[in-house]
């Protein structure tokens, strides 16, 4: 419980809202690229 309290403080940060976002694009991307489809993939 203590470190999501910790995790929350830091949120509040200028930091802590960048690493977040930049946390947050990476999950994104991560999805997009995970189910993209292939070129060679059969139809």
């Amino acid at each position: 419980m203590g470190a999501i309290l910790d995790l929350t403080e830091t949120l509040k940060t200028p930091a802590g809202m960048v690493g977040l976002v930049v946390v947050v694009a990476a999950a994104y991307f991560l999805v997009k690229w995970v189910f993209a489809e292939h070129p060679d993939d059969e139809k």
